[in-house]
């Protein structure tokens, strides 16, 4: 049976600017634990925690030794060696190494000329599609960043929105509530931020979280 690969490891940075390193296989329910004082003993009297970093779809085996190592790296190589965690080991076998090197630029090769082809594609459907046509796609745009202010009929200033009202915003208009995924795709941040946004609205009482990590508006 094939184990499965649904566990993360994850790097925090506690308030007293340390680092910790742990696993889990329910991310959102761990750093809600660790904010809370409920997770491990080192993180209870240094919270709030802010997630820095992660790799996922890892066995818990896999999740183990990634945590090993990481534990036992400086503090300011920490993070690379999570990013670098699913690398492949150095081999000794020089044979091996060129067939593989081999395999890799006739790999790249295949998708340069499928991005060619693509490219080529995309031309000439967007010659068939005139950009004024009700046929043709419109791209999707993130929320406004910024507010202009106009007093008189005169553009007084431009306000810069705070990403977390962004955030809050878009919690505000899901009446069925949103989770993680669905507030990256909608304002392009990444899932370290929306962690961090969303916490600090939890603890100010102004969200909650639901079943399966679904955020409403309290």
């Amino acid at each position: 049976m094939t184990p499965e690969k649904n566990w993360v490891v994850y790097l925090l940075r506690c308030a007293d600017r340390s680092l910790y390193c742990g696993i889990t296989n329910d991310l959102e329910k761990r750093l809600d634990a660790h904010n809370l004082g409920k997770g491990a003993r080192y993180t209870r009297s240094r919270t709030p925690v802010e997630l820095l970093g992660t790799q996922v779809n890892m066995t818990q085996s896999e999740a183990l030794k990634l945590e090993h190592r990481i534990k036992k790296t400086p503090a300011n190589k920490k993070l690379t060696e999570l990013d670098n965690g699913k690398a492949y080991p150095k081999m000794k076998n020089t044979q091996i190494l060129h067939d593989i090197q081999k395999e890799l630029q006739s790999v790249v090769k295949s998708f340069q000329q499928l991005a060619e082809s693509l490219g080529n594609m995309a031309t000439a459907v967007g010659k068939l599609v005139q950009p004024d046509s009700p046929q043709a796609p419109k791209a999707k745009r993130a929320p406004t960043r910024k507010k202009v202010v106009v007093k008189d009929g005169v553009v007084e200033k431009i306000k810069r929105i705070p990403a977390s009202q962004i955030v809050y915003d878009i919690i505000q208009k899901s009446p069925q509530g949103i989770d993680t995924a669905g507030l990256m795709k909608a304002t392009k941040f990444d899932q370290r931020k929306i962690h961090n946004i969303t916490f600090r609205l939890k603890k100010l009482g102004r969200i909650t979280t639901g079943e399966r990590g679904v955020y409403k508006k309290l």
